[in-house]
Order: C-alpha cells, then structure tokens, then sequence
C-alpha cells in the first residue's frame, strides 16, 4: 500500500510540473484596456482611467506614466523613433517619449464629430496610422501629430488597425474589402476582398496575410499583388493572424487556435481550448504557440504538431499579451503579470 502511495505521489508530482509554467515574476495592479506592448527594457499599456504606463520589464517597477484624459486606452499602441503613440477612446491620440514619458504632442478629438478609435496605432515611414469611428484612416505626422493624410474608407466603417511595411498600408475594411494603401499619398493602389470584417493584416517575407469573421485566411504577395492561397477554417476567425517559423496563428469565435502553413495555407492543427473564445493574438516563439482564450487558462502548444505542453490558470484575458526572451507579459484580474514560461 505504501509502495502505491508513492507512485501515485511521483505520477502527481509530475503531473503538475508538466502542466505548469515557471512561475509569474512579478505583478503590477492596473485595470488594462489596451493591448500589451514590449520594447527594449519596457512595458508599455494603458488602462479604463486613460493612463498609460511603462514598466521595467525584469522587474516590474514604474518607469515612468502618463495621464491622459481621453478615457479608455484602446488598441495596440505603437513605438516609433523612440516615440510611443496611444489612442484613447474618445478619439484622442497621443504621443509621448519612449524614454521618459514626456509629451510630443496631443491629437484631439471633434467635439461635433463621430471621431471615436476603431483599433489602435500603427507606425512607419514617420507617420502613425489611425483607423476611427468616422470611416477614415488617419496618417499623422509621428513627430508633430498633424494630418498628412486621410483616406475615405466604406461606410460601413473600420474596426481593425493597418499594418505597414516597405512604403506600403494594409487596411481590412468592415464590410470585407482589403486595401492596399501607399503611405506617402494616402492612394489606394490595390486590394482585394473576404466575405466578413477583416481584422488587421499581418506581413512576412514579401506576402501579406489577412483573416475575416467569415472564417477565411488568405495570403496575398505584395509585388504585382497576386493572391497565393484562401482557406476557410469553418470558424469565424476573431484575431489578427501571427506569422512566424513557417506557420500562421489565428484565434476563433468558438475558442480554437488555428495553425496553417505560410506556405500554402494548409491546416496543420487546431486546438480545442474550451475556455471561450479567443480575441487575443496567440504568440508564435521557439517552437511554441501560446494561446490566449478569454475564459482563463494560457495554453503553451507545441507549434509544429499543437500538442499541449503547459497551460497556466487565470482570471481571463481580452487584450493581448506580448512575449520576450521567454516571458510572457498578460492581464488578468486587474494587474499586469510577467509569467516565465
């Protein structure tokens, strides 16, 4: 009988070391609203009273923050030449030195305009890219925050932020229509189309990718703008897409994470995590897809094969995480949580 106990103690032990993460290093209280960016030694987000904070990713303490008075802070910001934009949600932006906290300059919202923010900040090119309630993309200038440019998007209206890469905007509209922007005229010079909002774009090796509530994931080369691959997973797709080691991670309605092959967009997996749906970004780093549905539990997954490695408990998570040198920065029950893997 005692031999017994002490298998089934050994069986248990390791059990529980298999199915648990390192530990969390440390903790900050703040009721996060925005998406959680890392840049080199901070992170940076902002939370339901407008502030936005940077803290020192080892160790947690206050770098610096700062209050805005725009309400919710919305979206992912954007870090560019050593600026961090944010956006508010009554349509405000704001951009702040990345160092210090200091302010560049403030962007402020019509009183007498729908002018609310859609999603978040995206930078390049020395502009910060804006989507908003009113149907327009915004291209402010990074450095003083005036209009460069605006472009007139459906009617129907945006809900996701662009991405940007080599002179060029990726846009997915509301009502499904995909554009192709050029960032210094603000032109649309080409695009294409899904059947559903398309969330925002991501870009890899010459090829954009985009998702859609319609269930569709589809690769398209940028060069001549020449449409690579479309599948539908049979699921409204609920994140943006994640590219990394030659595959693409999306996150569903009905809770599954998706894993297809960047190269012809073939299935590789989908994993089951019973947990809600899934409106976080999953992470894709050193062979592992970490998975963020809303009921609670981060899922650790093997990348190639989606087969559970460790999973960890929390209070549930919406915005999403980031992830650096093995640490995965999350909010959850009204704090900020540094987690090793």
């Amino acid at each position: 009988m005692k031999k017994i106990s002490l298998i089934f103690l050994f069986v248990f032990l390791f059990a529980s070391q298999a199915f648990a993460f390192h530990g969390v290093r440390w903790e900050y209280k703040a009721s996060v609203t925005s998406n959680i960016v890392v840049n080199q030694d901070k992170v940076l987000f902002g939370d339901s009273m407008g502030a936005f904070f940077a803290l020192n990713k080892n160790s947690g303490s206050l770098v610096w923050s700062y209050q805005d008075n725009g309400g919710s802070i919305m979206g992912t910001p954007a870090v560019l030449d050593g600026k961090v934009v944010f956006a508010a949600a009554d349509g405000g932006i704001t951009c702040v030195n990345l160092n210090d906290g200091s302010l560049v300059w403030e962007y402020s919202p019509r009183p007498d305009h729908n002018d609310g923010i859609a999603d978040g900040v995206t930078a390049g090119a020395g502009l910060a890219f804006i989507s908003k309630a009113d149907t327009k993309l915004y291209a402010l200038d990074i450095n003083t925050g005036n209009t460069v440019w605006t472009f007139q998007a459906n009617e129907q209206g945006l809900r996701a932020a662009p991405a940007y890469s080599d002179g060029l905007v990726f846009l997915g509209e509301y009502n499904g229509i995909f554009d192709i922007i050029n960032a210094k005229t603000g032109k649309r010079e080409n695009g294409g189309g899904a059947g559903g909002a398309i969330n925002t774009p991501a870009v890899n090796n010459g090829n954009v990718y985009f998702s859609s509530w319609d269930g569709s994931v589809q690769a398209v080369q940028i060069k001549a703008v020449i449409p690579l691959w479309h599948v539908n997973i049979k699921d409204p797709v609920t994140t943006a897409p994640v590219v990394a080691d030659g595959i693409i991670a999306v996150g569903t309605g009905r809770g599954y994470v998706a894993a297809l092959s960047e190269n012809d967009g073939s299935i590789l997996w989908q994993f089951n995590c019973e947990n809600g749906s899934v409106s976080a970004k999953p992470i894709i780093a050193n062979g592992k897809v970490f998975a963020f549905p809303e009921g609670g539990n981060i899922y650790e997954l093997n990348s190639k094969s989606g087969r559970l490695i460790n999973k960890f408990e929390t209070g549930g998570i919406i915005s999403s995480p980031a992830y650096s040198d093995g640490v995965i920065y999350f909010s959850s029950d009204g704090k900020v949580c540094a987690l090793s893997e």
